[in-house]
């Protein structure tokens, strides 16, 4: 390709290609550099003399609640809780279908599934942002221990002439991490205090 032919490049980002010539001052600018105003096109430092006071001075994103990394982990504890009561509780016996949880003599494996499906629907609403209040973090935290414990028991004492299986070793981790996901956000959602 002859020298002359070649793609202009951007002067502010020399890896970048001109897609279009600034109308200000005429410098080439990449698509990063170019804002379209009333079909032309400017770079940054035109685009005050163009917009006067209106031009924007920098665009920030909103700051991200406190705690909003580990609500959505404790979301995801919450929703795998929830999906392991649809597996196998026990390798025999009652508990061993889908849905293992969910048997009239799994009394633990219940507990665990009921605390698993309000821990997820607290969760989601929490991530949402509906309920903004700390106390709602505790809550989470209370039924996240819910879950692992009942989880646990599930396993130490399961229905009788049965086995403890898959569903209750994932859901007492799920719901482990849950309940340490609700435990950061909530204390990342408490107001610190400095006395003098």
């Amino acid at each position: 390709m002859p020298a002359d032919e070649r793609l202009e490049r951007c002067d502010r980002h020399p890896g970048s290609p001109a897609v279009a010539v600034c109308d200000g001052c005429g410098r080439p600018m990449c698509l990063a550099c170019s804002t379209p105003v009333r079909g032309q096109a400017y770079g940054a430092e035109c685009l005050v003399l163009v917009l006067g006071p209106d031009a924007p001075t920098g665009v920030e994103p909103p700051p991200r609640p406190a705690g909003a990394t580990a609500r959505t982990v404790a979301v995801l504890g919450f929703a795998l809780a929830t999906l392991a009561t649809a597996l196998p509780w026990s390798r025999f016996g009652p508990g061993a279908d889908a849905l293992g949880a969910w048997t009239r003599s799994g009394r633990w494996s219940v507990v665990a599934g009921v605390a698993a499906l309000l821990g997820l629907g607290l969760s989601i609403v929490q991530r949402a942002s509906f309920i903004r209040t700390p106390g709602w973090d505790a809550v989470a935290v209370v039924l996240g221990a819910v879950v692992a414990l009942a989880s646990v028991l599930a396993i130490a004492l399961p229905p009788e002439f049965t086995e403890p299986w898959l569903g209750p070793w994932v859901t007492a981790v799920a719901g482990s991490v849950a309940c340490g996901a609700a435990v950061v956000a909530a204390r990342a959602g408490t107001p610190t205090t400095v006395s003098v």
